[in-house]
């Protein structure tokens, strides 16, 4: 199994961080489409980035895929049919909901979903599937978790490296969202039970995660621990192997963008 990163929340190397706003209850005098969007081919060499300025929603090099697991927080496995575009094809994107008000993180993905809907014609149905997924869950002995001192209704941060992952005012959930978006081939559900907010950072060799042989259980001779080692040691927490029903996002049409 090898390790697949998603640079979904912007263009993020070792030191650079991207804000995630916390759902928020949708506001009813707030219209749930973006009033000006723009959507062109992204250039070839152009990184991957998703991000919210201000109230304005932005990407660069993004596929469709990327605004499915964006917008719906699935893991590529819970996607599925449509065109192989639909990965292959990359976007540069700017919304603007035109709006004083600055859209909650719940409001800007239902944006997204219109967009997508309005703009490439999207439609889709869900369809139950066995999937092979990660559960997070306690391992033996105590949870090794920091409390944030954040306020706790601050939006949470993430950031990603190769072998690094620094989350802050984040729930255990939040914490196996970004699981599954930078790092795992599957679905991560939280499964500990644990409630609160807390500033993680797991290491992790990348050699170890990368090399079949070196799943748990197995020797290793990196000076730091593969991935699933380094959940438990570092915060008491054990990634398990699961295979589970879940609604999988089944694609019926989509179109290339309409024209600005």
């Amino acid at each position: 199994m090898r390790c697949s990163a998603l640079f979904l929340l912007g263009a993020l190397t070792a030191s650079a961080f991207s804000q995630i706003p916390s759902p928020g209850s949708p506001d009813s005098n707030l219209p749930l489409r973006f009033q000006v969007a723009t959507i062109k081919p992204s250039l070839p060499e152009e990184s991957r980035a998703l991000q919210i300025r201000g109230n304005r929603f932005v990407t660069a090099g993004t596929s469709v895929i990327d605004l499915l697991q964006y917008a719906y927080g699935l893991h590529e496995a819970e996607i599925a049919g449509g065109p192989k575009w639909l990965k292959t094809q990359k976007f540069d994107l700017v919304a603007d909901p035109e709006s004083q008000t600055r859209p909650s993180f719940d409001e800007f993905k239902k944006m997204v979903l219109n967009l997508l809907a309005d703009r490439f014609r999207l439609t889709t149905h869900y369809q139950s599937r066995v999937l092979s997924v990660f559960e997070l869950v306690p391992a033996k002995g105590s949870p090794k978790l920091s409390k944030s001192t954040r306020p706790p209704n601050g939006i949470p941060s993430v950031g990603y490296a190769p072998g690094q992952l620094s989350v802050a005012n984040a729930t255990l959930a939040d914490f196996a969202t970004f699981l599954q978006r930078f790092v795992a081939d599957r679905p991560v559900f939280d499964r500990t039970g644990i409630v609160g907010r807390y500033d993680l950072t797991l290491r992790w060799s990348l050699d170890d995660w990368e090399a079949e042989e070196n799943r748990p259980g197995n020797s290793r001779s990196s000076s730091l621990p593969g991935l699933f080692t380094a959940i438990q040691e570092q915060l008491g927490l054990k990634l398990q192997e699961a295979k589970l029903p879940a609604q999988v996002l089944v694609i019926d049409h989509i179109d290339m963008p309409s024209e600005n």
